[in-house]
């Protein structure tokens, strides 16, 4: 018996302290590059990338809060998403980007927004038009009340970062209302009734929030968070993206524990 119950505690303790999971999609977003050696490697918002347009500075952030980090080279399915609490999906394919782009299709869209509704949290990060695929993007994000419109807002114009601002909304859930956010060549989200405003510009939604099951959403307009813009690199320094991120990540994390 005192076996029995020592086992049980120790399984309390290890699944309290468990890493939460965070997946990226590198299936709908699958850019390759050569390496040193002429070996195809895939890169542009990878987990172990440095480079500007990589999410090295973003995994750290996701890391120093107890996040554990995975990547998925094929298309979700019930059983990789089983024990996943956020999963990612960032700028999907067009032909500009890749020859042969992996489209979102109805069978996809319906396993990831299952999983939602059972307490998963997805992230979905696009871009403006020319630089990725909305038509078929929007197949998913259509299920949670989110299109990514082809209308492409804070088009900034070289070093004149101040067109890049982005406002979070009075009493949002996930970003302080009073930081200073940059976000460039953005694709403007159209959002239903039931779907909360995160941050915009003017009338235009940017950032956006669904309750989806008992799971969440979180749509944004661009890929944003790339090392770029992210560690104030290329930004001056009254930008706050790095805030930013950390916010984001939290409360996505905070999402995930609700319901595990």
């Amino acid at each position: 018996m005192k076996l029995f119950y020592s086992l049980y505690f120790f399984s309390l303790a290890f699944t309290s302290y468990a890493q939460p999971v965070v997946l990226l999609d590198a299936y709908y977003n699958n850019e390759t590059k050569k390496d040193a050696s002429g070996k195809d490697v895939h890169w542009h918002y990878a987990w172990d990338d440095f480079s500007d347009g990589g999410f090295g500075v973003l995994a750290n952030i996701f890391v120093k809060q107890g996040a554990s980090l995975k990547t998925l080279y094929h298309a979700p399915s019930k059983n990789d998403l089983k024990d996943v609490s956020v999963y990612i999906i960032v700028d999907p394919d067009n032909l500009k980007d890749n020859p042969s782009p992996q489209y979102m299709n109805f069978t996809d869209a319906g396993t990831i927004s299952n999983w939602v509704k059972k307490g998963g949290v997805l992230l979905l990060m696009a871009n403006d038009s020319i630089n990725c695929d909305l038509d078929h993007f929007n197949i998913l994000a259509r299920k949670f009340g989110i299109v990514f419109t082809k209308e492409s807002i804070n088009m900034v114009k070289g070093v004149n970062y101040e067109m890049g601002n982005v406002y979070p909304v009075k009493d949002n859930i996930i970003l302080n209302h009073d930081l200073k956010i940059f976000m460039k060549d953005v694709s403007a989200l159209s959002i239903s009734k039931h779907v909360d405003a995160i941050a915009n510009n003017g009338e235009k939604n940017i950032i956006a929030h669904a309750k989806y099951g008992k799971g969440h959403v979180v749509a944004i307009g661009d890929p944003w968070l790339y090392n770029e813009y992210i560690d104030n690199r290329k930004l001056p320094a009254s930008f706050q993206n790095t805030k930013a991120a950390e916010q984001l990540v939290s409360a996505l994390l905070t999402f995930s524990k609700q319901h595990n």
